[in-house]
């Protein structure tokens, strides 16, 4: 591979291009397949109403693209892959390759890869494992290959880390694909398997509608999100129904972490795990006190190497009272905003120092974190309980 793949990275970093809002015209559907994730459980609050379902995301609603149902993890991919493509300067055909490829070797889904191939040493085994650490759609055991495109670190495509991010790992994909001698004008199997090198290279063939038709219809998403600031999206989900003065759950899910002592130091708040771009509630009423990336970088997911809450809103609900929310693929609000209980403010994702998908909320008064279960319980609100729907 040659060197432009991890510049271009860094200098896509500074955009929320693998985050854009899907076009209007995408369809929503209900049957949405949910991200493979530990622990996560879907848990809707019972002032939630149908239509704010976790169907509604920013990386992409549920579409059926000719003929196949494809959900908003997969829409999400591909919107990465599509906005990728438009930062190189490259056009919807190379998009095209790029998500037919991904589509035969991966379902467009980000997969890590447990190192259990027999082909591995017990090295390459237990480096090949490493991909666990980052956040990650589902589970491949093929070689060394991980990822969207199903990329190797053994021959030369990155380090493990960098082939987890769905920004590098498109990057690294089109980086290949320009060098390949009149890609524009040779049939999308053989473009695609001069890059790839797959022991069923005519497979792509297949996915050409599929491609084409997903190209077109994500290419307007990604020229719009370019203008966007880094972390800021529109939302797509509307707002929930809440009675003035009330305190909801802010999200889908359940609670795989809670508030206290973790790995020695305070863990200030609890961790509600749900499907990647779940989206996420004001808990009460207030006024927005910041909504930014608090972390070095926000346009992908981070890890534990990282600090900070990555994109974080926090409120001011008067009274010395303020959630904050925490990890967040993007945000809907800006500072100064007042919002009620209810508003959308997000989406659940990991960025900043988080190994999987989920929202860290935090509960404080005057400045003091405090348990934000049994503050919620008083109010009327159980995390605990089963999902009532």
């Amino acid at each position: 591979m040659s060197g432009a793949a991890e510049p271009i990275a860094r200098a896509y970093a500074k955009r929320w291009l693998w985050r854009a809002v899907a076009p209007a015209a995408v369809p929503l559907f209900a049957g949405l397949t949910l991200l493979l994730i530990p622990l996560a459980v879907i848990a809707a609050p019972e002032t939630r109403t149908a239509a704010a379902s976790s169907a509604c995301s920013i990386g992409g609603t549920g579409a059926t693209v000719a003929g196949i149902e494809l959900d908003a993890v997969q829409m999400g991919q591909a919107q990465t892959i599509v906005n990728v493509a438009l930062a190189q300067g490259l056009e919807p055909y190379a998009a095209t390759v790029a998500l037919a490829t991904a589509y035969q070797e991966s379902r467009i889904r980000m997969l890590a890869n447990d190192g259990s191939s027999s082909e591995l040493t017990a090295e390459q085994a237990a480096v090949t494992a490493t991909s666990l650490e980052y956040a990650h759609d589902g589970l491949g055991s093929d070689h060394d290959s991980v990822n969207t495109f199903q990329q190797r670190w053994i021959a030369g495509w990155g380090t493990v880390a960098q082939l987890m991010d769905p920004v590098y790992a498109a990057a690294a994909f089109y980086d290949r694909l320009v060098d390949v001698p009149n890609w524009r004008t040779i049939p999308l199997t053989q473009a695609a398997q001069a890059v790839q090198i797959s022991a069923a290279g005519g497979a792509y063939a297949r996915w050409e509608p599929l491609a084409r038709e997903l190209a077109g219809m994500l290419w307007p998403a990604a020229q719009g999100a370019a203008a966007n600031p880094a972390g800021a999206a529109s939302g797509v989900c509307p707002d929930l129904p809440v009675p003035a003065g009330s305190w909801i759950r802010p999200t889908a899910g359940s609670v795989t972490s809670g508030y206290g002592l973790r790995w020695g130091t305070l863990h200030a708040g609890v961790d509600i795990a749900g499907p990647r771009d779940s989206p996420v509630y004001a808990a009460a009423g207030g006024t927005v006190i910041a909504a930014a990336c608090t972390s070095a970088y926000c346009d992908r997911d981070g890890g534990l190497g990282l600090a900070g809450y990555g994109n974080l809103v926090e409120l001011d609900h008067g009274s010395g009272v303020t959630t904050r929310y925490g990890h967040l693929s993007a945000y809907t609000v800006s500072a100064g905003q007042h919002v009620d209980a209810g508003t959308l403010v997000g989406f659940q994702g990991s960025t900043g120092n988080s190994t999987g998908v989920h929202l860290h909320f935090e509960v404080r008064q005057d400045g003091a974190p405090l348990d934000p279960v049994p503050w919620l319980a008083d109010r009327g609100v159980d995390l605990d309980a089963p999902d009532p729907g």
